[in-house]
């Protein structure tokens, strides 16, 4: 889930020199707010496996045998939140350019499910809960890999946003949005990319060998 925030605009009453500046001119890069959290991982066990199975099911990460026992959730965020600052160009004419951003991506109400079947502290159980807490340590190893990435990609990407242009105070507002809109829609490739991986890095986890393997544990 995203969330774009309301946007801040400053007006700064900078005449720019109109003989030779325009809003193609430079402009500095916004200062970039980079935000992560990992949640507070909480531990469920009022559900028994058939219960634990059709929320798997929901949530197309439904595992096998033993392992059914168990379940891993998160909900990913990424919110946007941009303030921009307008120099006055000419006459009632305003650049409108980015002045920070903050970017923060987070997982929100991490939950490892465990069922109420299982006899904690036997070997079925201790099992079961290792599975389901390297899904866990996977889902914030991926998002350590990919926070440098998103911070590179975030000043590429400002580097190809143009200051806006516009005739009037009226329209500043709208102009930071638009900034903000192509931003978003710039990055969403790669937070597409970010949850991609998690669930290509899940499924290396969750395969018929490894079941096999862990299963062998308490044999």
């Amino acid at each position: 889930m995203k969330k774009l925030f309301f946007i801040l605009t400053i007006l700064t009453f900078f005449q720019i020199n109109t003989a030779r500046a325009s809003c193609s001119d430079y402009f500095p890069l916004p200062e970039i707010e980079l935000y992560a959290s990992y949640g507070k991982l909480k531990y469920d066990y009022s559900k028994n496996t058939k219960q634990i199975t059709s929320m798997a099911k929901k949530a197309n990460s439904l595992e096998t045998g033993l392992f059914a026992s168990g379940l891993t959730t998160i909900s990913i965020n990424m919110d946007i939140s941009m303030n921009s600052l307008s120099k006055m160009k000419g006459k009632n004419k305003f650049c409108v350019y980015p002045k920070d951003l903050k970017l923060s991506i987070y997982f929100k109400n991490p939950t490892i499910y465990i069922s109420n079947q299982l006899k904690p502290d036997t070997c079925e159980y201790n099992v079961v809960l290792r599975h389901e807490q390297a899904h866990a340590q996977i889902n914030k190893q991926v998002l350590e890999y990919f926070l440098p990435l998103l911070k590179k990609a975030t000043i590429e990407i400002f580097k190809t946003i143009k200051p806006r242009q516009v005739s009037g105070i009226s329209l500043i507002d709208k102009a930071s949005s638009d900034i903000t809109d192509e931003f978003n829609k710039k990055i969403t490739p790669l937070y597409n990319y970010f949850k991609q991986q998690i669930v290509t890095e899940q499924q290396k986890l969750d395969n018929e060998k490894n079941y096999q393997y862990e299963n062998q544990l308490c044999n």
